[in-house]
């Protein structure tokens, strides 16, 4: 079978969600793996991706020692605040014409940047990801949303790296039950004044929070999966901005400032400046605890009607200039190993996206045995899950609230 036949079978298994799984690696595409490897050797890495934690950080550097000394790449990890530059960065460089050198080999990225760099044809498009000896361990079959990014088919052109849910968390010595939906929460901020605040967007965690209030609040949650028009959904937002207009003076400093980020919500809770801190990391309230940012007396919750859940990827630019390096740094991310380590609440927390009824029973049994944290949410409490809005919506919402209160900052 030719490697165009390869790939309009994979376009078809992703468009019509099929019921079939990867094929398994062929003797022709080990002898293929294999030549991408030695290839890849001596190759450096330009991974762009968040830098603003520091379990994080530490877990890239880990994975980044670990594939010198195995493949001799070196990863250099260029810590971004907001992924929106990178795909102006790479965007740029296309239109200087600059299609085999880019700056960029390797980015973590998901929803309305990965929709953008789809849109801008600036993603390597080959479907590499089947190639990547790894992904037998991910089940494509039963599990869509890792071949799709906020509603939008992956198509082969981002491997999925770990999944993310919207999880609350506050002081029990406080505080006896925190509000569980969006109608409790604005009791809550208005019978307890300056006592909430959110990230400002476009702050992603910011972004995501408004977003989880208007899914709760909107009378027709289908209609978030649809591409936003403007003179056909506008008034869908109505709910979102009449909460937020009555909900805004009573917020933290009335509204005026808001914390830049999930971790200042975590300074913030600390200090018992407010009562309920957020984040995407099931594991951040106890990594925080862990570090002696928060009280053992902190636990997390979700809202009763689920929250915002999201897989988050690894994508490569189409003019990476270490394309075969890239791969293969991936699929060692994506490897029992690497995915084990990262959801350690030790090193990340982060949940694996690896199928455990693909592991092998060592494997398996080393990631049940994995510890939870002190406030990290059972599987079972986690799994009233919200898919996200198509990303049209994500832009639009960022807009109008920097318009409507982001001009009191």
């Amino acid at each position: 079978m030719s490697v165009i036949q390869i790939n309009k079978l994979f376009c078809l298994f992703v468009t019509v969600s099929t019921i079939f799984t990867f094929p398994s690696i062929s003797i022709a595409d080990k002898y293929n793996w294999n030549n991408i490897v030695k290839e890849a050797s001596g190759q450096t890495v330009y991974f762009h991706a968040w830098g603003g934690a520091e379990n994080i950080n530490t877990y890239i550097n880990w994975a980044a020692e670990t594939v010198k000394k195995t493949y001799n790449i070196n990863v250099k990890h260029v810590k971004i605040s907001d992924t929106s530059n990178v795909v102006s960065r790479i965007l740029a460089e296309k239109n200087a014409k600059n299609n085999k050198n880019g700056a960029v080999d390797l980015v973590w990225i998901n929803g309305e940047n990965f929709s953008s760099m789809k849109r801008n044809n600036l993603l390597l498009k080959e479907n590499w990801v089947i190639e990547l000896p790894n992904s037998k361990f991910l089940d494509f079959k039963n599990n869509p949303s890792l071949l799709n990014d906020f509603g939008i088919p992956t198509d082969g052109m981002e491997m999925p790296w770990g999944v993310s849910q919207l999880n609350f968390y506050y002081d029990s010595k406080y505080i006896n039950m925190p509000p569980k939906s969006a109608l409790s929460l604005k009791k809550y901020i208005l019978n307890n004044r300056g006592r909430f605040t959110f990230p400002q967007p476009p702050d992603f965690v910011g972004t995501s929070f408004l977003k989880q209030i208007l899914i709760e609040l909107i009378a027709d949650k289908s209609i978030l999966k649809r591409e936003y028009i403007k003179s056909e959904h506008e008034k869908m937002l109505n709910p979102l901005w009449n909460w937020l207009d009555a909900v805004t003076p009573h917020l933290w400093r009335n509204g005026k400032n808001y914390p830049s980020n999930y971790l200042s919500l975590t300074e913030l809770v600390a200090d018992r400046e407010i009562d309920i801190g957020m984040a995407f990391n099931i594991a951040h309230a106890s990594n925080a605890i862990s570090e002696g940012k928060l009280t053992n007396t902190v636990k997390s919750y979700i809202h009763n009607g689920g929250t915002l859940a999201n897989v988050h990827f690894l994508s490569i630019p189409y003019n990476s200039s270490s394309i075969a390096s890239a791969k293969v740094f991936i699929n060692f991310l994506i490897s029992p190993e690497a995915q084990l380590k990262k959801q350690n609440k030790d090193f990340w927390g982060d949940p694996s996206v690896l199928s455990s009824k693909k592991l092998m029973p060592e494997w398996k049994n080393k990631f049940l045995n994995l510890p939870r944290g002190v406030a990290t949410l059972s599987n079972e409490e986690l799994d009233l899950k919200l898919e996200e809005p198509h990303p049209s919506w994500v832009k639009v919402i960022e807009d109008k609230w920097i318009k409507k209160y982001g001009s009191n900052n």
